[in-house]
């Protein structure tokens, strides 16, 4: 039958579909000595980006070669990230403990989450997809996320709607198991892709001017 044949839409999907529980499983196994998360999300960042586009060729070939180049880098970002994430976790078991909590102190830890979400939320597609030194790449993804709020938020309320599904029910949390990390990692790369491509070719644009 049509449907079954090798260039279907349907074995596409098919395609696709086993490549995202690969890349997933490949995604948990690196992640497991915990240190190595970074890497590991690095790496699938650089290889959904690259299924995207049609570009994946072996999945794992393609993971591990991106989880090697960006190894040190991929592990630094996360330190900096989980530290950062255990600081805003002291900060609100303060707040919420507190009987009486200041004003002050709720706008500080407010601004403080926002600005963390800004600096971490692009870092790790901005790494897989360029090279450049972690300084710059968190100042690039703080600057991305407020020159393109709109489509930060929309990034915001995708993920949160998919998180909402995976957790639904038992048979959604075990897909979400098989397949969640992937497909936030996916739809992720998805609008990070367009915002680096806009980036990219404006700065062509004023590159030729």
């Amino acid at each position: 039958m049509a449907i079954f044949s090798h260039d279907s839409k349907f074995m596409h999907f098919v395609d696709q579909l086993v490549d995202v529980v690969v890349l997933n499983l490949l995604w948990l196994l690196c992640c497991l000595p915990i240190i190595t998360i970074g890497a590991s999300t690095v790496a699938a960042y650089r290889v959904s980006m690259r299924m995207l586009d049609s570009e994946e060729g072996y999945i794992a070939k393609s993971f591990f070669k991106a989880f090697r180049a960006n190894f040190v880098q991929g592990t630094i970002l996360w330190l900096l990230n989980a530290a950062s994430v255990y600081a805003l976790y002291l900060d609100w078991q303060i707040v919420l403990k507190s009987a009486n909590p200041s004003i002050i102190l709720i706008l500080v830890s407010i601004l403080s989450s926002v600005f963390v979400f800004c600096v971490f939320i692009y870092s790790y597609p901005l790494t897989a997809r360029y090279e450049n030194t972690l300084k710059r790449i968190l100042e690039n993804s703080l600057i991305i996320c407020v020159r393109y709020f709109a489509k930060t938020l929309i990034l915001i309320l995708v993920l949160a709607l998919e998180v909402g599904l995976f957790m639904w029910n038992l048979p959604m949390q075990i897909i979400g198991v098989l397949v969640g990390p992937m497909i936030l990692i996916y739809s992720a790369s998805g609008i990070s892709k367009r915002i680096f491509q806009k980036i990219d070719s404006d700065n062509a644009s004023r590159g030729e001017q």
